[in-house]
This record gives C-alpha cells, structure tokens and sequence, in this order.
C-alpha cells in the first residue's frame, strides 16, 4: 500500500484558474476512482482480520434518493473512509429492501386493482407478486449513480436483496430459533389495522414517522337507558311518573356503537345522577357534570362512588351482537382502570374488539368479543343499519339513527389526533386480530440490559428515546395477511391441533408430503410454496398446509445483520467472529423501527446487541421549517445543488450542521454556497499560492524543523488538529471534527499565510516546506468529508496516482504540540482584534504606525518573537504585556508624531503604487516609474525598493 507520507513533487506546475470549478473536478476524480478501482483497493489493501463491519439499512429502489439518502449515505461513507484510512478493512455492501406495503400499494395502482385483496386474489399471486419483483429495482441504475456521484463508496455489483431466496431462507432460520426458545406465539391482539390493505401493522411502524394526523372527527354524548328493574334507590320504578334514567357515556369513534357490550366507569369515582329540564336522569362523573352537561339545566338528585354504579344493567343501543350465557356481565356497568376523569363523561362506552384496553377488558369480565367490521372496515351484513359501509363513512348513518331515537344528547365536531395507514394513508382502527407475536415481555429485561452496551450518539437517546421504548414495547405483531414478502414457515393440520416450522429449504424438501414439489425450488415466495403440503407429525402421518401469513418486513429488516450473510448456511465463521458490527447510523425515526427490530432479533437469537455505535441523525426540513415536499417544490432538487456547489460542499455542510446531532435541520442552499466559499475557495487560493512559488521542491515525508514562530505555531496546531480529530472521530463525533477542520483552513488562510507570504515567497526557508506539508496533511484529514477535493489535493501537492484514501490517517506528534505556544498565540490573536477596534474607534487607518499598544491578559507575557507578530500585526513600536486575572484589556497610545506620520504616508503610497503595478498586469521582476504628488523624503529609498518603481514628481499618482 502506497503512502502519502512518501516525498515527492508536485504533479504539475500549470497556474491554476482564480476559481475551480468543483462539480468539474469531482468527475475528474471519480474517473480516475473507477478506472484504478481505488475503491476496491482500499478494501482489499487491508488486512482480512482487521475488519470494521458497519450495517447499512437498505432504501426501496421505487423513488429517486431525496435528501434523507444523501444525509445517511454520507455518514454511510464518513465513517467508514476514517477508519479504512486508520488501517480497517471495511466492506460495503449495498442492500435492497424490496418486501412490503409500499412495493404492494404501488402496485396496485398501476395496475388499477380494485377491491383491495380480493381483486389481488383474482389476479393471481403469481401474477402480483412478478409485477411486485419486476417494479422493485425500476431505478437501481438510477440510484448508483447519483449515490456515485455523491462520493459514496458501495458495493452495489455483490448487493444483497430482501427477496432474494438466501435473504429469506435465513429469515426462516431466525423465526424457528425464537420458535424453538419459546419467544414466538399466536394469539388474538389488538393492534392498528388498516382497512385498505386489509392487513394489520405495528405501532412502532405507525410511530416512527408519526403517522398521527390532526383531523376533524364526530364528538357524541349518549344516553344508555338503564334497565328500568334495577334503578337504584327507587321504590316505584314502573311507575309511569318514574323519569326515564339514563347512562351518559362520550366517544369519538361512533361506529363502534354497534358493537357496544359494556360500560365502564372508575370505582373509586364520584358519580351524580342529576335531573335535567327535560324530566331525565343523567348518569355522569361529578367533575366532569359541566363540561359534559354544557347549558343544560339540571339539579343533582345524589352523588355516589363508581363501585355503586357497577353491576347496574342497561339497554343495548342494538340487537346486533348477542350474548352467550356465560357471559352474564354483557351489558352492564364495570370497573376500569383505564377510565379517564379528564374530558367525556368519566363513563366509557366499550366494544370489546375495537381496543387494546377494551379487549383487556372483555376477556377480563367474559364479555361478548364480536366483531362488527369485515377485512376491508366494511360493517358485516348482520350489522342491517350499516351493512357494507366503510366505517368512517357509517358514523352519519348512526348518529342520525340514535338522535331520531332520542338517544343522543349532543353531537359534535372536534380536532384529534388519529392515526392513519403510512402507506396508503388510511384511518387505522384498533382490531382483535388473530396474529403471530413475538414475545417482548419474556425478552424485555434483556433488551434493556443488553441496550447498556450501545453507545449512542446523540447519547441522551439511549436512556430516552429508545430505552423508554424499550420499558414500554408491547409484543410485536410479525404476521401480515398480505402477499409480496417472506412467507412465514408455519405449516398446520387441519384441526389445528399440529404444526410444524421450518428452518431452511433443506427442511422444507425433508418435510415434503410430494419431494418432487420441492426438488428444484429455488424461489419461497407465496406462488412457489403456497400449495406444498408438508408432514406436520413426526410420523408422517398428518398433513399440513402452510399459514398464508407473509412476514411483517421488518422482521426483514431485523434480521440483516446476518440474512444479508445468508447465515448460518453460508459465512458462518465469518459472521460470528465480526458480530456484533461497530457501526450503524440512520435517521431518529429508526429509534423505533430499524434499531428496534435489529436490537430484538440480535438480543433473542445471539444475546448480544447487534451494534457497539449507532449514531442517529434528525430530519431535514425545508427553508421554511416544513417537511420537504415534490408537490409543494419547497428545496432545491439535489443534483441542482451536487451541480452547482460540488458533493464536498454539500456533504460538509451536512456533516457540520445539527442535524448530525439527531436535530432537525432547515435546509438552506445558501450555507451549501457559503461552504464552498469559506472552505474550498479558500483552500484553493492557497493552493495557487503555494504552486506559484513550490518550484521543485517536495513534500517533505516528515514535519520539517523551523525556527520561525508561525512555523512552530502552525505545526503545533496542525497536530493538536489532529489529535482532536482522532478523538472526535474515534467518538462519532463529526460535527466537532468537521467544524474544526473548517476553522484551521480559516487560520491557516487569514492567519498563518498572510502572516508568512514574504517567508514562503523567499527561497532556502522552512516555510515554504512547511506550509507544503500542512497542505499535504489538511488533504488527509478532510478526506473522510470531502473525498473529491482532497484526493484532487492529494494529487496536485504529491504528484502521485495513489489516491490519498488509500494512504493512512495521519498521527499526531506530541513533540511538536506546543500548548504554551498556542495558548499564548490565541492571546495574541484576541489581542490584535481589540487593537484594531481601539483603532477603529479613534479613526485611525492600520496603515498608520503607532508608538506603542498595552496588554494586559490571563496568560503570562508571550515569548518575545509573539510580541513581534502581535507589533507588526497591529503596527506599532513597541509592545508591553502584563499577566492579570481579570481577562485581555488593551491601551493604545493614539498620539500620532511627525515621523509616525511621515511613515503612515509612506505605507500608503506603496499601497497605492502596489494597485496600480496590479492594474497595469507587471510581474514581481518588472520596474516601472511612478509620478507622484509628493512622498516622505526620507522614505523614498524604500519605497521605491519595495515597489520596484523609480520615483518623480507629477500633479496625479500615474505609472509609466
């Protein structure tokens, strides 16, 4: 492996233009990068058995990459450049996701499948699943060249794909371990279904783009009448004078209605029953008696605790569900828990199926659990007042039915948050749904303890966000009744009462009722393996056919780390001997998704978690603070940007700003402008100055010794740049590290250069050797950041082909860090800025020599060469410092004598002169003469020394 740290000489000495043009350079480079296969070299120059495995979550090929991408694929290339540069062989494998909702949905509407599932189903699974799998990589072609363009480095030749049979194969293998270790089980839970996609979902899926929308939705107040026998505290209830009494309870979902099989209040409540105008009796919390009776007139008959009012039994607003004679409690008050004093009624009207507390519930106190809705959200024929209307659209029907019957005591509108399908953008509703589970509550006190070895970055998430996750995940729904995934390996009897899971194909063909079935399979999706029949008893002697369950797809995603391995059938040792990875990164979201299912999968299968680092970035938003949209075409489009500021500007501005800290960032093309201004124009304008005057002198190999202050400083500074670097980077730190990258290329323009531009003109110096290797050191360190430009600058400044990603990351040495002298350096720094403020204030140009400046500072009296650059820098004659405790305050003497006159006109004539020289094109070596008003006399042999100009007399200030 070549080194940058091998001395050799610049490759060309043609001047360089004002102004590069960075999107130019950069395909230049990324040329060069293909034709020498400097990414394949960098990753096989290192060592197999030092590795450094970073996961990379794999998009859909369905889109075109947006700034989300292009934020995670520069981290994705960040990190892994730094520690392929300390000497680490990093793979980087590109994945596909390919299963799932999103492949489906799309389907669906190019090929105008109506009917949701049912028109699928009369497609053909095969025929979807084929239009699924030939739409899924549309535009991978598309995707490697603009990810290329952006500097990434990926394998997208050896890629893996979640559908692809080894992916699966290895899913299977996954499940029946959880299966085998007791943590997977079928069960009847509520969960968020969506309607359209007929399909129950997770609610980390739901959660982590927060899915929840703030809509206008129904608000009603019901009367359920109480069963006139069991009127409390009444001795004459059939009387015809009795006031009919009701039960106030408050929903927003009244198509639940329907299906009403209890009412729960809160036992340790206080309840009133008032007597309204209209001659009724309202059951309803005491503090809730005003908000939910609003100008009603009434008076308050009595007031009881809620464990009064259980056992009461009332009407059914419907006939539709019946009971079964266990379950005596159908219809009648009962306590819970989860009743809420904060708005409604304090009384909660509960349909058993349609939520998780409501279920809980029912099975608690054996009510009637009977769904009212079908697959699609469509109300059941059996339901006559709303048969076959989608529920949402049913509420109408049902609010007009009960205020006809004079049930409804007030309906109204509110705004809610509701949650809707991500995909297809459907209200949700909570369902009973049979489904397969994954044990979270047996696995969560590993989780949590096994969440301890993480770091994370942000840190605060690790006890936040995703530990909080973690205490409070419910058991993670794995099944979907739909049809482009990995099917799950459950083969059952007919009775249900045998079943059999399988790990692997070669499982599959052993379990065969008809081996020929599976002899030659070499595809599992639904199509292939529907029909197959296998032996479900170990005697073969029961048959079994397969669930028609597909998996979630994030159990897809959980399981990467080794399905992308095709392990354990293939990379065995491999994969156990670089588990768990060091690294992954992906936007916050994925706190509950990505990480969610990786950490879960890893933590039950190896009882390990699946990565040591994770660094988590925020979401990119536009200008304005909105969620970036094509429709609104609120951001500039992203190649616009790559085009016109160059991939290095745009990914140092990403890597710089909050977002990398797990905050949102607004976009804003002017800071990707101000980049490629502050940093690499500048940059290159140095370049340009240490070209014109490098001759053939090398780079030297090593630091070069010097005697000149601003040698030592900038050296010293260069190493201290490059030990916090390592730290920062070491940390996943890359904010800092880039910001203080960004800042040195500031110094060593504004401050070390035009500080040192005579020292480096001049020949036989250190300087000019010194600033050559600072150069040269500067490409190294950003080169994680920026690849393009300073592989360009690696190139120029060594004149070699070997790229500076293949060279190592540079080491600091400690004997050069001087701390005092950076210490007093940044003192003299502050000081020179109050100088010329001071100067400012009293109007008096810099150009002007003055007598003398005090300091007075927190840090003892720099060395005197200092005091000189401070003299110099500030133009006076002389410098006094005194060590204080009270922070840098500056005296400057501001009398101007004769002879400090006679000099400050002097410096301005020579300006003067110098601008004309530059308006007039001469070179340094070219003489001219110069007609001037007047000059200092005793000046004159200076002036026209430094200006190479011969001096006479003349009305106007003209060069000849």
């Amino acid at each position: 492996m070549k080194s940058l740290q091998n001395s050799q000489k610049p490759a060309s000495r043609e001047l360089l233009p004002p102004q590069p043009n960075l999107p130019e350079l950069e395909s230049t480079v990324q040329a060069q990068w293909k034709n020498n296969q400097t990414f394949a070299a960098s990753v096989t120059e290192r060592s197999a058995e030092n590795t450094y495995v970073f996961y990379d979550g794999p998009p859909f090929a369905t889109g075109l990459p947006h700034y989300g991408h292009l934020l995670a694929s520069t981290i994705k290339d960040v990190i892994p450049r730094y520690w392929t540069m300390k000497n680490y062989r990093v793979e980087r494998k590109w994945g596909w996701d390919c299963h799932g909702l999103p492949i489906e949905n799309m389907i669906e509407q190019n090929l105008e499948i109506k009917g949701g599932k049912k028109g699928i189903e009369a497609l053909g699974i095969a025929n979807f699943n084929q239009a699924c799998r030939s739409e899924v990589l549309r535009l991978d072609t598309e995707w490697e060249k603009i990810i290329n363009r952006l500097g990434r480095w990926a394998d997208f030749a050896d890629n893996y794909k979640t559908m692809d049979t080894t992916f699966m194969e290895s899913v299977w293998w996954g499940f029946s371990e959880l299966q085998k270790k007791g943590l997977v089980y079928q069960g009847r839970k509520v969960v968020l279904y969506c309607p359209r996609c007929a399909t129950p979902l997770s609610n980390f899926e739901i959660a982590m783009d927060n899915s929840y929308k703030d809509v206008e939705d129904h608000s009603v107040f019901v009367k359920f009448k109480a069963r006139p026998t069991d009127t409390l505290n009444s001795t004459d209830s059939n009387t015809t004078d009795t006031p009919a009494e009701f039960f106030l309870a408050w929903t927003t979902t009244p198509w639940t209605l329907p299906g009403n099989v209890a009412l729960a209040v809160k036992s340790d409540a206080l309840y009133s029953k008032v007597k309204t105008s209209e001659n009724e009796l309202l059951w309803v919390a005491e503090n809730l008696r005003d908000s939910a009776l609003l100008d009603l007139v009434y008076e308050v008959i009595e007031t009881v605790p809620g464990d009064q009012l259980v056992g009461r039994a009332y009407e059914p607003l419907y006939s539709y569900v019946a009971a079964q004679p266990d379950q005596q409690k159908a219809w009648t008050i009962v306590a819970a828990d989860f009743v809420s004093l904060e708005d409604g009624t304090g009384i909660v009207h509960t349909a058993a199926v349609f939520g998780e507390d409501d279920y809980a519930l029912a099975v608690t106190e054996k009510l009637p659990t009977v769904p009212t809705l079908d697959d699609q959200g469509k109300f059941l024929p059996f339901v006559e007042l709303v048969a076959g209307q989608f529920y949402k659209k049913a509420e109408s029907t049902i609010i007009d039915d009960l205020t006809s019957r004079q049930l409804m005591l007030r309906a109204e509108k509110i705004t809610h948050s509701y949650p809707f399908c991500y995909r297809c953008s459907t209200p949700l509703f909570y369902n009973a749904v049979p489904a397969w589970f994954i044990d979270i509550q047996k696995l969560k006190p590993q989780l949590i303890a096994q969440n301890e070895k993480i770091n994370w970055y942000p840190e605060h998430l690790k006890h936040g966000r995703f530990g909080k996750g973690l205490e409070n995940a419910p058991d993670w729904n794995i099944s979907r009744s739909r049809y482009w995934g990995t099917p799950m390996p459950v083969w059952i009897s007919d009775d249900g009462a045998h079943q059999r899971v399988i790990g692997s194909i070669a499982e599959l063909q052993e379990w065969s009722v008809d081996p020929s079935a599976t002899a030659n399979l070499t595809d599992i999706h639904r199509e292939f393996i529907d029909e197959i029949e296998l032996w479900v008893d170990d005697a073969r002697t029961i048959k079994g056919k397969r669930i028609s369950e597909v998996f979630d797809c994030w159990v897809e995603s959980g399981s990467m780390p080794f399905a992308a391995k095709h392990y354990p059938f293939e990379n065995k040792e491999w994969f156990e001997k670089n588990y768990p990875a060091q690294f992954v990164s992906e936007y916050i979201a994925q706190t509950r998704a990505w990480f969610y299912t990786m950490h879960v999968m890893s933590v039950a299968l190896f009882g390990t978690p699946p990565f040591e680092n994770v660094l988590t970035t925020g979401t990119i938003l536009a200008q304005d603070g909105t969620k970036m949209s094509k429709s609104k075409k609120n951001y500039p489009d992203p190649m616009l940007i790559i085009n016109e500021y160059g991939a290095d500007s745009l990914r140092l501005y990403l890597m710089s700003s909050p977002v990398m800290k797990g905050e949102n960032l607004n976009f804003a093309e002017k800071d990707v402008a101000d980049i490629r201004k502050k940093v690499f124009l500048i940059w290159w304008n140095m370049l340009a100055f240490y070209q014109l005057y490098a001759e053939d002198q090398a780079i030297p190999a090593q630091a070069p010794e010097s005697d000149d202050v601003m040698d030592r400083w900038v050296l010293s500074r260069l190493n201290s740049l490059i030990t916090r670097a390592t730290a920062d980077m070491d940390a996943y730190d890359v904010v800092r590290a880039s910001r203080q990258l960004m800042e040195f290329v500031n110094e060593l323009s504004t401050w070390y250069l035009r500080r040192s531009r005579d020292r480096i003109r001049s020949k036989g110096g250190s300087s000019r050797a010194v600033f050559g290797y600072v150069l040269a050191t500067l490409s190294q360190l950003f080169a994680p950041f920026a690849p393009f430009f300073s592989d360009w600058t690696h190139a120029f400044l060594r004149g070699s082909s070997a790229s500076v990603h293949l060279s190592s990351w540079p080491t600091a040495s400690e004997p050069a860090i001087d701390s005092v002298l950076e210490e007093s350096m940044d003192a003299v720094r502050q000081a020179v800025e109050q100088t010329h403020a001071a100067r400012s204030t009293a109007g008096i140009k810099v150009r002007q020599p003055l007598a003398s400046v005090a300091i007075i500072a927190t840090v003892p009296q720099p060395e005197e060469a200092l005091l000189n650059v401070l003299a110099e820098e500030v133009n006076v004659k002389s410098v006094t410092w005194q060590h204080g405790t009270e922070g840098l305050k500056v005296t400057l003497d501001t009398h101007i004598t004769a002879e400090l006159a006679a000099e400050g006109e002097a410096r301005e004539l020579m300006r003067e002169i110098q601008k004309l020289r530059k308006k007039a094109g001469l070179q340094v070596g070219e003489a001219a003469r110069v007609q001037a008003p007047s000059w200092p006399e005793e000046w004159r042999a200076e002036i026209e020394q430094k200006t190479n100009t011969t001096l006479t007399l003349g009305s106007t200030l003209e060069l000849s």
